[in-house]
């Protein structure tokens, strides 16, 4: 298969915007939980509640970093169903974009006008970057939960909330975590695999469909 090459930038935008939905590297397991089936059992019925919500949306920071560059941003991340919109936006809101996913295509769309375009995430990551990138869980784990069919370690607290998740190769940690309405939801996460290191700073959850103004 053909590589696409594509300035440092615009590879930096594109690894930060797809890592965002499933992440990379070789983790260090956490040593065995004394309380790993209580545990698990309330991460259980906590996932169980934030799975109900079909729709929701956030708006934070990030900060990417890989050995040779760091990228910081400005994220919003909208879901809706099968459908997932996620616009990134550098310093002063230069740079950044727009990724559509669903169940068919991955849509990567620049404030440049460029427009690239594949059946799912890992094959769009895989052209724009030339790292082979698995990016299919970030929508979970953003949310503090592990995605679904896969086996995973855990440390969480009484209320279910994680403390740490590692799951196809990532490093999860989290921070605080914040009422939402429904369920509690985080407010700071790193993700590590290897040399890559990605941090989100949630500033706000909005959980279930917007409110109409009155």
């Amino acid at each position: 298969m053909g590589l696409f090459r594509f300035p440092g930038r615009l590879r930096s935008f594109a690894l930060s915007s797809l890592v965002l939905l499933g992440l990379l590297g070789c983790a260090t397991l956490p040593e065995p939980s004394r309380n790993d089936a209580a545990a698990r059992a309330a991460f259980a019925e906590r996932t169980a509640l934030v799975e109900e919500l079909e729709t929701w949306r956030l708006a934070g920071r990030l900060i990417l970093e890989l050995p040779d560059e760091t990228w910081t941003g400005q994220l919003g991340w909208r879901v809706e169903g099968p459908e997932q919109v996620i616009d990134l936006s550098g310093p002063m809101g230069r740079g950044g974009g727009r990724l559509i996913l669903d169940r068919q295509r991955a849509v990567l769309l620049t404030r440049d006008g460029e427009r690239h375009q594949a059946s799912d995430p890992d094959l769009l990551i895989a052209r724009i970057t030339g790292r082979a990138i698995p990016v299919s869980g970030l929508d979970a784990w953003v949310r503090g939960i592990a995605r679904p069919g896969a086996g995973f370690d855990l440390r969480a607290d009484p209320a279910g909330r994680p403390s740490r998740l590692i799951q196809d190769g990532w490093e999860i940690v989290y921070g605080a975590f914040e009422d939402a309405g429904a369920v509690a939801m985080p407010t700071s996460l790193e993700l590590h695999r290897g040399d890559l290191r990605l941090q989100l700073r949630i500033q706000r959850w909005q959980l279930g469909p917007p409110v109409p103004a009155s």
